[in-house]
């Protein structure tokens, strides 16, 4: 970085508080907090992560430019990009489009982003009245270097009393021209698109107005449906512009390369869902997703739970599987005895239990799937010796790799015994 930023004349602390000083705003998009660390024989920049994963732009301390992109990657070195196709719309990924990415980016961000600028720059665009000839026939008494002779002829022949009356081709200067038709087409799908259950709640709102006040006025304006427009030299910017957001709607593919960051531990747990729920249909069997079981009471404290809440409940006669997935390292340190694993473990065990107790089937199986390098199967049983209850309790660790999906969904056909 020294190297590339050239910071002679210039101590390190001011350079490196100057990076965190440009870079806040994308570094807490992330959730990164960044520090100057002054206490060893060099400064140093220190960056601590947080839940999410993504990819932002940095700027330069030294011209304040943007010159790069800052990626956060899963904590065990896992590509999510090549899993999220899959997850499709069960996962939940946020972006800022003020934030341009410097570089492509493997996550293309929702086509409803393209569709929020065409509402805007069609707003705006709709202001220029934008003109075009159209070339049209009309009739008229005198005849013009475009008349269509060979029409007339033939209309003179069967009607004589027609010879004063000419079908001219007329270039006229007109906003309902072909073109503009097409880009009114093009907004009835960004607005389609923008009241539709893909675009969030908060970005639904604020279009409101816009939507309500377009869809008014495309009633009388004439469209036509496309799936192609050219963009010209002679069109003006604003325009270009439109047009260009226009083709990557059509497309259904955003142009855009902006910021983006998904909750890694929310990622994991659609993922293990994913996996179980594909095994599951095979074998015919029920699953449910995030079921809630609601917490009642005449007064709850403000730190009270108002439901509780499983990743997955797999059901089959008189077994039930619960599953729970802990984006954790617990398998990647199986043989370290540290108090902080306990606990957490402790901790995930006693609220899978917990799930399990929401249900009076015979055989009673929870399961909590954490990360690991390859699928791996632990069982365990945990024995009542009051009520003669026993649970079973399977740890199982989870590739996230798209190369190990199949071996995967063996094993947990392996663990699933209805």
């Amino acid at each position: 970085m020294k190297n590339e930023w050239k910071w002679s004349g210039k101590s390190m602390e001011t350079v490196i508080q100057r990076f965190v000083d440009l870079n806040s705003k994308s570094l807490d998009f992330l959730g990164i907090s960044a520090k100057l660390i002054t206490d060893g024989l060099k400064p140093a920049l220190q960056l601590t992560t947080s839940k999410y994963i993504g990819t932002v732009p940095i700027k330069s301390p030294m011209n304040g430019k943007y010159e790069g992109d800052l990626s956060v990657r899963g904590r065990f070195g896992e590509d999510a990009a090549e899993l999220i196709p899959l997850l499709g719309d069960q996962i939940r990924i946020e972006y800022d489009d003020k934030l341009r990415l410097n570089k492509p980016s493997v996550i293309n961000p929702p086509i409803y982003i393209e569709c929020c600028k065409y509402i805007d720059t069609f707003i705006e665009a709709q202001r220029y009245k934008w003109r075009k000839f159209n070339n049209v026939v009309l009739t008229q008494r005198q005849p013009s270097s475009a008349t269509l002779w060979k029409e007339y002829a033939e209309r003179v022949a069967k009607a004589p009393s027609q010879f004063i009356i000419f079908k001219n081709k007329c270039n006229i200067l007109s906003t309902n021209h072909r073109e503009w038709r097409q880009l009114t087409y093009i907004l009835t799908l960004a607005i389609k698109e923008l009241q539709s259950h893909n675009v969030p709640i908060k970005t639904r709102t604020s279009y409101g107005d816009k939507i309500q006040h377009l869809t008014a006025l495309i009633r009388q304006l004439p469209s036509e449906q496309t799936n192609d427009i050219q963009i010209h030299m002679s069109d003006p910017m604003i325009i270009k512009k439109m047009k260009k957001i226009g083709i990557a709607i059509l497309n259904n593919k955003s142009n855009q390369q902006i910021a983006w960051r998904m909750d890694y531990a929310e990622f994991f747990e659609r993922f293990v869902q994913y996996l179980f729920s594909n095994v599951a249909e095979r074998m015919n069997v029920i699953t449910y997703n995030n079921v809630h079981y609601h917490v009642t009471a005449r007064k709850l404290p403000s730190w009270g739970l108002s439901y509780l809440e499983p990743d997955l409940l797999i059901r089959k006669d008189e077994t039930e599987y619960v599953v729970d997935a802990k984006y954790k390292s617990h398998l990647y340190n199986f043989d370290n005895d540290s108090e902080d694993l306990k606990d957490t473990f402790r901790h995930d065990l006693h609220q899978v239990l917990a799930y399990s107790a929401f249900n009076s089937m015979k055989n009673k199986r929870v399961v909590l799937a954490y990360p690991f390098n390859d699928f791996a199967l632990h069982n365990m049983q945990i024995r009542s010796n009051i009520s003669s209850t026993t649970i079973d309790v399977y740890l199982v660790g989870i590739p996230i790799e798209r190369s190990k999906i199949d071996l995967t969904e063996t094993g947990i056909k392996r663990l699933m015994m209805f």
